[in-house]
């Protein structure tokens, strides 16, 4: 996890997108998978997922692989999408009482589980616990009130260190079928901003570029979000996970399936530790090119101001282990040369936000 002397920004890999337990469990495939992520230079940790435990074939096992200077993000959206299929009502923003009551009780579990892996390192590990805005927004379904409710109630809560962050994913839009289909980022700034005013706390918003992109079409929206949350002083944390408006041996297009990178071997003459190139590995038809990573770090701005950095991306189908590493590893290079141009002050992202607005952009 030592950083260059380039880019300083270190990244937390949501590695399980492209872990080798997607395909069958083996513990040893996966112990070498996270322990080389980890060992990655530029790496400052993992985003873990939570589904009801902090690894779905075995959390014991896990937690034992986890070095002791390791940090991580815990993300909720495995467990929300799965407990979505359960009961359709269930979520922070959700308008039915039992949807929302249970979408708390499932925040309690995530937060039992990053006091257990705090205790596993014996030191407050977790940066972040990253929550939605769940149900799918049709009809009545999910409010912002409901959502402001949910987050002052989770206020006064433990969060064993970790800073609660809402993190946005594809809104309901008019015409076209979602991915997750939750709240738009304006009722959730609306429910966040009202929460931080009764409370005191300073909650934010987490941008996942492939969520923003598969809301609105165009691969500008999650530059534009990152705009609008940083001139607000909500920003909280940018997750670079691509996507496709095309068909990919990844999945459909506008699916939620976190597509890699276009190939960063054009520019930098890149190649995976085992000699493969990153053609083969990353995507040549993704949306999430060089210059759409560097345009979004420049709308963030620099850290810690705007909070963690992660990328998230899958690997190709049938992949090796030492594949599946290479497809994290170029993904890093190809976010972490996005970090060396010049950043803007909060002025100039205010500015170029100013050009557009954000009820303007959910209907293009």
């Amino acid at each position: 996890m030592t950083l260059t002397s380039g880019d300083q920004t270190p990244y937390f890999v949501g590695a399980y997108a492209a872990a080798p337990s997607l395909t069958g469990w083996d513990p040893g495939a996966e112990g070498r998978f996270l322990a080389s992520v980890l060992a990655l230079d530029g790496v400052a940790g993992l985003e873990v997922p939570f589904t009801g435990k902090l690894h779905k074939d075995d959390e014991a096992w896990f937690l034992r692989q986890l070095p002791e200077d390791s940090r991580f993000v815990v993300t909720t959206i495995p467990g929300t999408m799965a407990r979505l299929q359960a009961d359709k009502r269930f979520g922070l923003a959700s308008t039915s009482v039992s949807g929302r009551r249970s979408a708390l009780d499932f925040v309690k579990e995530a937060l039992d589980a990053v006091t257990r892996l705090n205790h596993q390192l014996g030191r407050p590990a977790v940066v972040a616990l990253e929550l939605h805005a769940a149900p799918v927004a049709v009809r009545d379904a999910a409010s912002a009130a409901a959502l402001e409710a949910s987050l002052i109630e989770l206020s006064d809560w433990d969060t064993a260190g970790a800073r609660l962050v809402l993190e946005h994913c594809d809104a309901l839009m008019p015409g076209q079928a979602p991915a997750k289909g939750f709240l738009g980022l304006e009722a959730e700034v609306e429910a966040v901003q009202r929460a931080n005013d009764a409370t005191g706390n300073s909650m934010g918003i987490v941008i996942n570029w492939g969520r923003s992109v598969i809301e609105q079409r165009r691969p500008e929206a999650a530059r534009d979000h990152i705009a609008y949350l940083r001139d607000r002083g909500l920003l909280r944390g940018v997750v670079f996970s691509g996507c496709a408006g095309v068909d990919t041996r990844f999945g459909d297009a506008w699916d939620d399936v976190h597509v890699p990178p276009t190939p960063a071997a054009k520019a930098a003459g890149i190649e995976g530790s085992n000699g493969t190139s990153d053609h083969d590995l990353l995507e040549p038809d993704s949306l999430l090119t060089p210059d759409r990573i560097e345009e979004c770090l420049q709308a963030a701005g620099t850290l810690p101001e705007t909070g963690f950095h992660a990328i998230k991306v899958a690997a190709p189908p049938n992949a090796s282990v030492d594949q599946r590493v290479s497809v994290i590893s170029q993904t890093l290079a190809a976010v972490r040369q996005g970090s060396t141009g010049p950043q803007p002050g909060a002025g100039s992202v205010g500015r170029l936000f100013s050009r557009i607005t954000l009820r303007g952009l959910q209907h293009r």
